[in-house]
C-alpha cells in the first residue's frame, strides 16, 4: 500500500526547516513498487512564533499533513508526540529531500517484510 511523505522545506529541494519553524511541506507519494513523485506543496502557518508555540495552529498544521505516513524536518521538538498520536513518523535530516525519501522507502520494505 502507498503512503505519503511529507518535508518541510523552504526550496522543495532540501530538508532546512525546523518542524514548529515550517510554513511550506512538500509532498511526495511513494507507489507499492516503491517508485514515488513530487504530489503537491501545502503551505501552513507556523506554529512557533519566537520562542511561543501556539497549540491550535500546531493542530491545524498537523491536520494538513495527517494523510502523510512520514514527515521529514530538520529538527522537532514537542510536535514528535502530536504526530506520533496520530500514526505519523517523524524523521529528523538535513539531507537533500529526494535522498532522504530514498532511504526511507528503504526502511519501511524492512518494516514490512519484519511484521
Amino acid at each position: 500500500m502507498g503512503y505519503k511523505i511529507a518535508a518541510a522545506s523552504s526550496d522543495g529541494q532540501q530538508v532546512d526547516r525546523h518542524f514548529g519553524h515550517a510554513d511550506t511541506f512538500y509532498i511526495t507519494e511513494v507507489l507499492d513498487d516503491g517508485t514515488y513523485f513530487f504530489l503537491e506543496k501545502r503551505i501552513v502557518e507556523s506554529p512557533c512564533q519566537h520562542g511561543n508555540h501556539d497549540s491550535g495552529i500546531m493542530q491545524k498544521m498537523i491536520e494538513k499533513i495527517d494523510d502523510c505516513k512520514y514527515v521529514l524536518c530538520e529538527a522537532i521538538g514537542s510536535g514528535a508526540a502530536i504526530l506520533a498520536q496520530r500514526h505519523i513518523t517523524p524523521l529528523e535530516t538535513d539531507n537533500m529531500i529526494n535522498k532522504a525519501i530514498g532511504y526511507i522507502i528503504l526502511y519501511d520494505k524492512r518494516l514490512q517484510h519484519a511484521s
